[in-house]
């Protein structure tokens, strides 16, 4: 009957739906924009040219995991041993006020070899801004950063909600706007690890894993998500080499399609 076909149709819609960040590496909500298409027909759906940062190299087995909020006194020393010891590096995205309470753990991830980031000045939400305010909270976090004798080299908004005044405030600062690919990491205490495992299989090629190293239960969990990464055949990168790799990637390629013009 017709209204059964119909059924079948809707169920494997939303089991397609249900299962989109599995099978591409992008969130649900990027994939139904229209400006994610935009993007793409443009050849910016990875970094724009306004200096968004959606992905890594597809080409590359490399994830990079990114921490939000901090920098905490009780969990961050632990997550930066867990990523000494797996030798993993990434990347840190630290509040202005915490920053200024904690400088000696932003000198603590720099001197480990991982990237440090500004995550706001003081976590509101940067779209209820304007772009002189944006690029205050920013200006306020490198001064703290500076006297710490650290450098901030990419901007997190919260909630990852940027509009257009947010990224001119952060181009004037010449920095990347790093936004996430994967997501997922629970809220709440979970009653066990399994979270850990979904949230690997969400990560492909390129992809920006974020985490919160104000979460005891992720610094728990952290030697897990990183062993379940490498066994799918993942290397781990700064979000730096991240753009250094997509860079090195169109150079590569801006050579060829000369020569095929030619």
């Amino acid at each position: 009957m017709r209204w059964l076909r119909w059924v079948d149709a809707l169920l494997c819609l939303l089991v397609l739906y249900y299962f989109l960040p599995d099978l591409t590496g992008e969130s649900r909500e990027r994939l139904l924009s229209v400006e994610y298409w935009r993007q793409r027909l443009r050849g910016e759906h990875l970094m724009t040219r306004d200096g968004v940062l959606w992905r890594g190299d597809p080409s590359l087995p490399v994830v990079a995991l990114t921490f939000d909020d901090g920098p905490d006194p009780e969990t961050t020393p632990r997550i930066l041993e867990i990523l000494k010891r797996e030798g993993v590096r990434a990347t840190f995205f630290v509040v202005g006020t915490k920053l200024k309470r904690h400088p000696e753990l932003a000198r603590q991830i720099v001197a480990e070899g991982h990237a440090l980031g500004c995550h706001s000045y003081d976590h509101q939400r940067q779209t209820d801004l304007t772009e002189e305010q944006v690029w205050r909270q920013i200006r306020d976090c490198q001064v703290l950063a500076r006297r710490a004798g650290v450098q901030l080299v990419a901007y997190r908004p919260p909630y990852l909600a940027q509009n257009e005044a947010v990224r001119r405030a952060v181009q004037r600062w010449k920095m990347p706007l790093v936004m996430a690919t994967v997501l997922g990491e629970p809220g709440q205490p979970p009653r066990d690890h399994q979270w850990v495992y979904r949230y690997a299989q969400r990560a492909h090629n390129g992809s920006i894993l974020l985490l919160h190293d104000t979460y005891p239960y992720t610094a728990d969990a952290l030697p897990e998500l990183i062993r379940a990464l490498r066994q799918r055949g993942f290397r781990f990168a700064t979000v730096p080499e991240l753009v250094e790799q997509l860079r090195a990637a169109h150079d590569h390629r801006e050579p060829r399609a000369a020569t095929l013009r030619d």
